[in-house]
């Protein structure tokens, strides 16, 4: 056993060995740093809790927060999905067309410029208290960062590869998907991380108001107890 894991070791590659230790050791010091600032006194639980007393409550209710974890997750994942095909379809419209980049992208940025947090009552208003205000308000966090992504990895292709497509007479759509797409791929993706995390962050921020479950209702629920 323990040469299968030396040879994996070896086949990885020292490199790859730090890159996961580092971080784990990393994890592992914050946390016994954590354990004992509080068993010393140094902050107060009703502040901070150790991380035993946090295991120790996750235990003897994850039946519940299981229950509001899922909650959350399906709002996100249905969100983001919502968000990575509206976004994907924009920057391919964008690409594709200059009329529709011209005409899209400048409102794209002043809508950006408004604060998001300030719209979360008309989505109330428009959408109601239920799960379609809450996905709608991950969507309209994950969308600009996505579509801004996407469309910066589809607009810089490497001209040398579109003027031989040119010359091979392959149309706009052969050209976009043949060549546009897979360059723009790295970026893409990129977007679409930066938007995962912020689709969270909306699901949850939306939570608090308008939830009866939910990882953000019961963050709520709990800190009005002083149950940090």
């Amino acid at each position: 056993m323990f040469e299968n894991i030396i040879h994996k070791f070896k086949e990885y590659g020292i490199s790859s060995i730090r890159e996961v230790l580092l971080p784990l050791f990393f994890l592992i010091f914050v946390i016994a740093i954590w354990q004992y600032a509080v068993d010393q006194e140094m902050v107060p639980t009703l502040i901070l809790p150790p991380p035993s007393a946090v295991v120790e409550v996750f235990n003897a209710n994850r039946v519940l927060m299981w229950g509001h974890a899922l909650s959350t997750l399906f709002e996100c994942f249905v969100a983001f999905v919502c968000a990575a095909v509206i976004a994907l379809f924009i920057s391919a419209l964008m690409t594709l067309s200059r009329i529709a980049h011209r005409a899209i992208f400048p409102n794209l940025v002043i809508f950006q410029l408004v604060p998001v947090i300030a719209l979360a009552p008309l989505f109330i208003l428009w959408f109601g208290v239920g799960t379609e205000a809450r996905i709608a308000y991950g969507v309209c966090l994950a969308l600009f960062p996505i579509v801004v992504s996407s469309s910066s990895g589809l607009l810089n292709t490497d001209d040398n590869y579109l003027k031989l497509t040119q010359s091979l007479t392959a149309g706009r759509w052969k050209t976009f998907l043949w060549v546009r797409l897979p360059f723009a791929l790295p970026m893409i993706f990129t977007g679409l991380r930066i938007g995962l995390t912020l689709t969270i962050i909306g699901v949850v921020v939306g939570e608090f108001v308008t939830a009866q479950q939910g990882i953000g209702y019961l963050i709520s629920f709990s800190a009005s107890g002083l149950e940090t």
